[in-house]
């Protein structure tokens, strides 16, 4: 996350997904669908957002099924300002946000049971970027044996933002395999502040699919202090 409010995984993140709302599509954006619909169909998965300049991971988003459909999940990310993680199995939830501690349970009025029919913003397609309205480039091209897929969006429509300066491009880099299955994908944004002009690319994985086993509670470790 480092100063980036990027699209996708961001819990503070601001940039509102329309999917393709009667769009055209554009470049790729048939192999984007059917990873946004298998990603969708998942029963668990850790999502890893890494910043590539450095290798370091940022943030994760773990989340798993049960047999009612109820969602668990556990997020956790930091950036330079920011320390945000929390944890939600469907009758209580536990928040950390920079040194405060918060817990809600079923039944309270803020409190959201989250489940298939009702998903998790982070478990939902929207996680994997694709508003062709809003992409003002497009490329498909293939590259060793995979395909890549890039889209540059108007990051102004988007609302893309970052914690310090303005954000003045953002684009999408998708990698399949041969047979157009989703590996990875990149995040690019550019920004400027007061002067200086910044880059912040992050990879985001989706690993473990259908093999979690258990949640972890990222709060607990705060609550244990």
């Amino acid at each position: 996350m480092r100063k980036l409010l990027t699209a996708g995984l961001a819990v503070i993140c601001v940039v509102c997904f329309a999917g393709c709302s009667g769009a055209e599509d554009k470049a790729g954006g048939a192999l984007i669908k059917q990873a946004r619909e298998e990603y969708t169909s998942l029963d668990s998965a850790k999502v890893v957002m890494t910043e590539i300049s450095s290798g370091e991971v940022e943030q994760t988003f773990t989340f798993k099924y049960d047999e009612k459909d109820t969602l668990v999940y556990s997020y956790y990310g930091k950036s330079d300002n920011n320390e945000y993680a929390q944890y939600n199995n469907g009758i209580e939830c536990f928040t950390y946000e920079n040194g405060e501690l918060s817990h809600l349970s079923k039944g309270d009025a803020d409190f959201v049971r989250y489940t298939r029919k009702m998903p998790h913003p982070q478990a939902d397609a929207g996680l994997l970027i694709y508003s062709p309205q809003n992409i003002v480039d497009a490329k498909e091209e293939t590259v060793d044996g995979g395909i890549r897929v890039t889209h540059v969006y108007d990051a102004e429509k988007i609302g893309a933002k970052v914690e310090e300066g303005t954000v003045t491009g953002f684009r999408a880099e998708y990698m399949f395999d041969g047979d157009g299955r989703l590996e990875y994908f990149d995040e690019i944004t550019e920004a400027e502040n007061n002067g200086s002009k910044d880059t912040y690319a992050y990879r985001v994985e989706i690993t473990e699919q259908n093999s979690v086993d258990t949640v972890e509670n990222t709060v607990r470790k705060f609550m244990d202090k």
